[in-house]
């Protein structure tokens, strides 16, 4: 199941760079069988803490954008410690989500029903007596 699509990416990061993480053959050409299979492996992960929504947030999408970039660059070998902040950052959101402190579905709201909100105090234009209460 894809997340992200592959506009989200490079809204991410720029074309350029994109083409420079996926090309693992030096041909200068954006390679997406590695873009995807690193899509896939971000998706296993995010998979291991939640199950995946039919209409994820917004933030489960930067969540696998970061993963998908984190992927591409641990294939082309960089060092550990450009990374290793976006994996932890994305392992306590994705704790948070499956604890069900966050939300991993967007909730679509029908336009056509108002909502209907109790209110504490209703509002009138009569005034209140208080000489009981204050003597």
């Amino acid at each position: 199941m894809k997340l992200i699509t592959l506009q989200d990416l490079i809204s991410e990061i720029s074309t350029s760079e994109l083409i420079e993480l996926s090309d693992l053959e030096g041909k200068f050409t954006m390679d997406e069988r590695v873009i995807e299979d690193a899509n896939s492996d971000a998706v296993s992960f995010i998979a291991s803490y939640i199950l995946l929504p039919q209409s994820p947030t917004r933030l489960l999408k930067d969540i696998c954008v970061d993963l998908t970039i984190v992927e591409l660059k641990k294939r082309q070998n960089f060092p550990k410690a450009s990374f290793e902040e976006k994996i932890k950052r994305a392992e306590e959101l994705l704790l948070k989500m499956a604890n069900k402190k966050l939300p991993i579905e967007e909730q679509r709201q029908d336009i056509d029903k108002p909502i209907i909100i109790q209110r504490a105090f209703k509002k009138n234009n009569t005034k209140t007596d208080w000489s009981k209460i204050n003597g």
